[in-house]
């Protein structure tokens, strides 16, 4: 069964009505910018935005949960007394002008970030799950590359100890792809982090 969102234009105010069913997916109708991020603004629930279609997102398992509360709790320790911040799923983020993502954990060292959105983070981290893997590995990383300010694009697994930090290297112009496994110690250059796997992955269980 697949829930599909209808957004339809109610009155003279312009004023959205967002409804939930259980059918087929319609075709949706086109959605600004600035439409999107009044509906985002009003709703309970978040929303992604790609290309005037919105996004949905739905909530993580108990792994997921646990891994973005410690790499959040790791980098605002290590962040601590600098000019970088470290943010939660909470956050927007610009990543282009027609598209806005929820990320993880988010960290920016700009100190004149809007309140309720980030247009220049320097790290992004994902953690991984069945349904957004495959946009987290494409979609996402065409559209952080893409984007001056990322220096770190940071994949984390929520099925087994395995992270994966996607490197914009400046000098030679070019982006470094490093893989972590059990036992290793996760460098984020840009942050001149390091992080040890089981401080990442602690309290989470694998079948």
């Amino acid at each position: 069964m697949e829930v599909c969102l209808f957004i339809e234009k109610v009155g003279q105010t312009g004023r959205s009505r967002i409804e939930e069913q259980a059918v087929a997916p319609p075709e949706y109708r086109w959605v600004s910018g600035e439409e999107y991020l009044a509906i985002d603004n009003a709703s309970d629930v978040r929303f992604e935005y790609v290309h005037g279609q919105l996004r949905m997102l739905a909530g993580g398992s108990r792994n997921h949960s646990l891994i973005a509360h410690n790499l959040h709790g790791l980098l605002h320790d290590h962040l601590h007394g600098t000019s970088c911040a470290a943010y939660t799923s909470d956050m927007r983020v610009q990543a282009a002008k027609d598209r806005y993502y929820y990320p993880d954990v988010t960290v920016s060292c700009d100190e004149n970030e809007e309140d309720n959105v980030l247009h220049s983070p320097r790290v992004v981290f994902e953690v991984l799950s069945s349904s957004t893997e495959t946009t987290d590995r494409t979609e996402k990383l065409e559209a952080y590359r893409e984007l001056p300010s990322i220096e770190n694009y940071v994949l984390v697994s929520s099925e087994r100890q395995a992270v994966e930090v996607h490197h914009r290297d400046r000098k030679q112009n070019y982006w470094i792809t490093r893989i972590y496994s059990p036992g290793d110690t996760v460098k984020i250059e840009s942050l001149n982090a390091e992080f040890i796997m089981d401080e990442i992955y602690e309290r989470t269980r694998f079948r």
